[in-house]
């Protein structure tokens, strides 16, 4: 059977309401409190259901039954398939014990919109002297499913009842591809666990991160992978896996239990000192109150800010095609969106856009989340090779990361489940305008343009990537970081108010302090009368 695949391009609709499925590798259960860290991740992503997959997929039903109140569904077992409604009753999951379980019409499983089916049947083959993949199994898939099910349901020639698409616990996340063979199948396929590419040597066994899957009623499927110390007491800063046993055993199983309990009473907890007591602490309190605490000394930038987020062709960026910038407030401020306006012209949006920064937005500080690892080091690759005349006043502009400041220089703790922008203005109130799409989804999109701009014939045929979505993304990156650097501002005039009030505690002390000095001089027979 000749397989062709080409990756899937599909956006959820900008208003559609998402199903949520989140994977756990026995991995996750064999190293990590599975309690702790499982029932953390449901509070934070609040799936629909949550699939074991590999390595060791069969030991995450028993780890978790009785303490995890989602349903827990596993491909490759038990007799019937499984199933679970989600957004808003317009997906159905269905999890299958094996292909040749699955009914011959799926609409006697599926009533809504769109079918996710769940199965662990599908993986990757990899010929390392071919440098060529194919999925192993689809060709026995394919051979003893219904046709009802493989269809190509986005087809002119057929009209189908309910939408498919298939999720494979046998492929990792990033893989997500509209699959068509020589005998005219076609199958949206996507991966949601571990790679099981077979490669002449045994699996990898390591741990594996949690994958949450979201899926929307038109088919889009969008995926994101997130280490398991994330989450529970191991996604405190500070907090090892044995300072984790210890702080259970002196009765601090979750971080709501850390967050409130004070600093001195977590030092009374083996290989806790004072600092890093303050530290756990603030980390504990950040994520459970959702609030960034400052823990630091230094201020942040004088001077409005100017807030800035890039869209590139993949961290491994040649080209940055989009430059956001916010001027103002999360809420109200105003969004300028610097786009490459086609493949031969790499500068003009780069020259637009720093001509309005040393322009009106003259001597203020510039800031990017990340901006130290990514942002920064990008505009000035970017300007060194094509606006070179501007590359002066870009060395010398006054930048700002508050990740790098936060995290790194130890200034503050954020909230959220990663140190991701999203997760950490979501957590503050945030609330963004897109969803189903993230800064790979976007790099990938750009991707497939400029390969399509690039070999086609004639390039005025091809259609555009949708740029209204992609600058929407950006803009809600850009006002998410407003929000953050907003709640820094606050934290950091809450310590400085802290401050304030604790020296002039400090200045009454030694007044009263010099006070009873004086007496005790003047009056130094009276101690031996009293009681001080």
């Amino acid at each position: 059977m000749t397989v062709s695949s080409t990756p899937s391009t599909l956006l959820p609709d900008s208003d559609a309401a998402a199903g949520t499925l989140l994977t756990v590798p026995g991995s996750v259960i064999r190293e990590f409190d599975p309690v702790d860290v499982v029932s953390d991740a449901v509070a934070a992503v609040n799936p629909d259901v949550i699939i074991p997959v590999d390595p060791d997929s069969g030991v995450v039903i028993p780890a978790l039954t009785g303490s995890i109140d989602v349903p827990v569904y596993q491909p490759g077992r038990g007799m019937l398939p499984q199933t679970v409604e989600a957004a808003n009753e317009n997906v159905t999951v269905v999890v299958s014990p094996s292909v040749d379980s699955l009914p011959d019409d799926p609409t006697s499983l599926i009533e809504t919109e769109h079918g996710y089916v769940v199965t662990d049947a599908l993986s990757l083959r990899i010929d390392p002297h071919d440098r060529q993949t194919r999925l192993d199994g689809l060709e026995a898939y394919i051979d003893t499913i219904d046709s009802a099910w493989i269809a190509d349901h986005s087809s002119e020639k057929e009209e189908a009842s309910v939408g498919l698409s298939y999720l494979s616990t046998g492929l990792r996340a990033s893989y997500n591809r509209v699959v068509s063979t020589s005998d005219d199948h076609h199958m949206s396929i996507a991966g949601i666990g571990t790679s099981r590419a077979r490669l002449g040597v045994g699996l990898d066994d390591s741990t594996q991160p949690l994958t949450v899957v979201s899926v929307f009623p038109n088919g889009a499927i969008t995926t994101e992978t997130i280490s398991p110390d994330r989450f529970g007491l191991r996604g405190i800063t500070g907090v090892s896996e044995t300072r984790a046993n210890h702080l259970r055993t002196e009765g601090f199983e979750t971080r709501s239990a850390v967050a409130t309990a004070s600093p001195h009473k977590l030092t009374t907890v083996p290989s806790i000192g004072n600092s890093t007591a303050e530290q756990i602490h603030a980390s504990a309190t950040a994520v459970t109150d959702e609030m960034v605490v400052s823990t630091g000394d230094r201020s942040l930038p004088t001077g409005d800010p100017v807030f800035i987020d890039i869209e590139t062709d993949g961290l491994a960026a040649s080209t940055a095609w989009l430059i956001g910038v916010l001027d103002g407030s999360a809420s109200s401020g105003n969004y300028l969106a610097f786009r490459q306006p086609g493949l031969n012209t790499p500068s003009a949006h780069l020259e637009a856009f720093m001509t309005w920064l040393t322009g009106s937005a003259r001597g203020r500080p510039v800031v990017a989340w990340n901006g130290y690892g990514f942002d920064f080091d990008v505009i000035h690759e970017q300007l060194q090779k094509h606006c070179p005349s501007y590359l002066d006043d870009w060395e010398n502009r006054y930048t700002f990361d508050p990740l790098y400041w936060g995290r790194t220089q130890g200034n503050a703790e954020f909230p959220g489940r990663t140190n991701k922008l999203e997760h950490v203005a979501t957590a503050l109130g945030w609330e963004p305008k897109t969803q189903g799409i993230n800064g790979r989804r976007v790099a990938e999109l750009y991707v497939d343009w400029r390969e399509r701009m690039t070999t086609a014939d004639n390039p005025e045929t091809v259609s555009p990537p949708p740029w209204d979505r992609l600058e929407a993304y950006c803009e809600d990156d850009v006002r998410g970081l407003a929000r953050i650097y907003e709640a820094l501002s606050d934290a950091d005039q809450a310590r400085t108010n802290d401050a304030s009030l604790q020296s002039g505690s400090d200045r009454n002390r030694d007044r009263d302090r010099r006070s009873r000095s004086s007496a005790s001089t003047s009056q130094g027979s009276l101690s031996d009368f009293s009681s001080w």
